[in-house]
């Protein structure tokens, strides 16, 4: 009988040792297939950053225009409590983070729009900040001054000991920063959303905070409806026969606006014409006073003069009196929000806010009288 009932007793202890063998190799089977598996995230606009989720983890690539859109960075996102090791060539980042320094405006909406403002500790200078907040917590000596990120003041960044810095991506990464960077262990992201050829790409970026703060489902439904109230503008504009002129000559060239950038898509979109539309160019063309009067010799409304006033716009250059004849004082700049520093809410929620833009442009191609109460960043020039 106890020979008979020690045998059961081994032989139930196989069987649950096979058992719990078996599910462990499953679970392992089940990770090795999660560790396979890389999903994407939806980026439906924006061509300089990628979303992925490998080996359980989110990772975002920051993609280089100015190399052919190859991968530049890889930053992997680690929740509290998750264990990572980190590949070559990959910065992980803990979120969500506590502290940040942008070092562009056009991030600030963003930030901001995800009630993240409280996270920002150092700002380049207050000059050209809009955001009445942000203004508020700097004269309070809350949130510091900085310097550009060229002359990068390291002693002050290590006093304020952010989790990330934000800086402007450029066709060269400035080595020195990000070497300084490096040593003092504080991980630096470029921002390439100035490269963005449409509108709505340079929107999307807010899906990038959105996974700095861990807030991503807050930033793609922010995102969705800025994408559905900029299509439903667009798709329900009408054709006009407005033909837009941009800019103004800066240092004897005039900059106009590329065929392929975000601004003749907003044009597109409104319905206005433009005749450098056909150009392949994403940025600005330099281009001669002739070149433009050419091209553009029968304009009927003229966007971001640069100047205050038409007189001043004329006293600048008389040859700038054809055109103005020409639009019938039809000229406007994005300046209607803006501070006595320089600050402009054009370059922080106009880059978040293309619905809005797009908005502005349809009413100033579409109406032959401008009401500027119904425009939100755009303003006639004075006299």
């Amino acid at each position: 009988m106890k020979i008979f009932l020690y045998c059961t007793v081994v032989i139930f202890l196989f069987l649950a040792c096979e058992v719990e063998q078996k599910q462990e190799e499953k679970q392992e089977e089940k990770q090795k297939e999660i560790s396979k598996k890389v999903e994407k995230t939806s980026i439906q606009y924006a061509t300089c950053f990628d979303i992925i989720e490998s080996s359980g983890v989110k990772k975002l690539i920051i993609r280089n225009p100015f190399e052919g859109f190859s991968t530049q960075q890889t930053f992997v996102f680690l929740k509290k409590g998750i264990a990572y090791s980190a590949k070559e060539n990959e910065t992980i980042i803990n979120v969500p983070i506590q502290k940040i320094i942008p070092f562009s405006t056009s991030y600030l909406s963003m930030i901001d729009t995800l009630g993240e403002l409280n996270s920002i500790v150092s700002v380049e200078t207050k000059n050209y900040i809009y955001n009445p907040d942000l203004l508020q917590k700097i004269e309070a000596e809350n949130i510091k001054e900085i310097g550009s990120f060229r002359d990068l003041n390291i002693e002050k960044i290590i006093l304020q000991a952010p989790d990330l810095i934000m800086s402007v991506g450029t066709s060269g990464e400035p080595a020195k920063q990000v070497e300084k960077l490096r040593k003092i262990g504080i991980p630096n992201l470029n921002n390439y959303d100035w490269k963005e050829t449409h509108p709505l790409g340079k929107a999307e970026w807010i899906k990038v905070f959105g996974l700095l703060y861990d807030k991503e489902e807050e930033a793609n439904k922010i995102f969705d409806f800025i994408e559905q109230h900029y299509n439903q503008l667009k798709n329900e504009a009408t054709a006009t026969k407005s033909n837009v002129l941009f800019s103004t000559m800066y240092s004897g060239t005039w900059y106009i606006p590329g065929g392929k950038s975000y601004v003749a898509q907003l044009v597109r979109d409104a319905k206005g014409s433009y005749p450098w539309s056909r150009d392949e160019s994403t940025g600005s063309l330099p281009l001669s006073f002739e070149t433009v009067a050419n091209k553009q010799s029968n304009p009927t409304i003229w966007l971001n003069t640069n100047f205050n006033t038409i007189t001043e716009l004329i006293e600048n250059d008389k040859r700038y009196s054809t055109f103005v004849k020409a639009v019938k004082n039809r000229i406007f700049n994005n300046t209607k929000r803006t501070t006595v520093l320089g600050g402009n809410d054009y370059r922080e929620k106009g880059a978040l806010r293309a619905d809005l833009v797009l908005k502005d442009y349809i009413y100033l191609f579409s109406s032959d009288t401008i009401n500027e109460d119904s425009l939100y960043f755009f303003t006639k020039i004075k006299p």
